[in-house]
């Protein structure tokens, strides 16, 4: 016991026990925090969503991610259909949300309607309903939504501004992102696109 006295009395031999005792803590939290991480690993997800960061656990009920679905919904259909003379005014969003069938779908509508967005001078933006939303057992998912759209536009030959409004019927599939680490901002990608557009009123009707 005398040799215990003589180390607590030392203030070199007194250090180098806290010393030691600091190390020790700090190997077994590295330990600890590692095991951690490991265990982690197979279940978060990490994404990034509207500039703040979200983790996402892998075994959470599809019905918790209603809500990111829809998010989704609005988003995908605001950049489709939200639109002026020169194309969707969110265009870049368009390879980040499509892919597959769903991109080549997008495209081609753009491309079909190009001219007449350009030689009318169309504006036209989109408000959604109530997104419904099915889930797969294999994390994929389908949503249905309905809406309005407005639309103004220029008559060539009459020179006047015409406005009208469509129905908007839209079904959407979607896949989990596999892409995360060059497109992270977004959990889900849209790989089938189906909408259309009933018109309901217009300015040109009532002239």
């Amino acid at each position: 016991m005398k040799g215990v006295t003589d180390m607590f009395i030392a203030k070199d031999k007194l250090a180098i026990f806290w010393f030691l005792v600091s190390c020790g803590c700090i190997i077994a939290t590295g330990w600890y925090l590692h095991g951690l991480a490991i265990e982690g690993r197979g279940r978060m997800l990490y994404v990034p969503i509207e500039r703040h960061d979200v983790y996402l656990d892998r075994d959470r009920k599809p019905e918790d991610l209603n809500e990111v679905v829809d998010f989704h919904t609005r988003l995908t259909m605001e950049t489709v259909l939200n639109c002026g003379p020169r194309g969707p005014v969110n265009a870049e969003r368009i390879g980040r949300l499509f892919v597959d069938n769903g991109l080549d779908q997008v495209l081609l509508d753009i491309q079909d309607n190009r001219y007449d967005f350009r030689s009318r001078q169309i504006h036209q933006m989109v408000e959604l309903g109530q997104v419904n939303v099915v889930h797969s057992p294999d994390g994929s998912a389908v949503t249905s939504t309905q809406g309005q759209l407005i639309r103004v536009s220029v008559d060539p030959t009459l020179k006047e501004t015409v406005v009208q409004s469509f129905t908007v019927d839209a079904t959407l599939r979607w896949r989990r992102n596999a892409n995360l680490r060059d497109n992270k901002r977004f959990m889900f990608v849209c790989y089938d696109i189906s909408y259309s557009l009933k018109q309901t009123s217009s300015s040109e009707s009532q002239n």
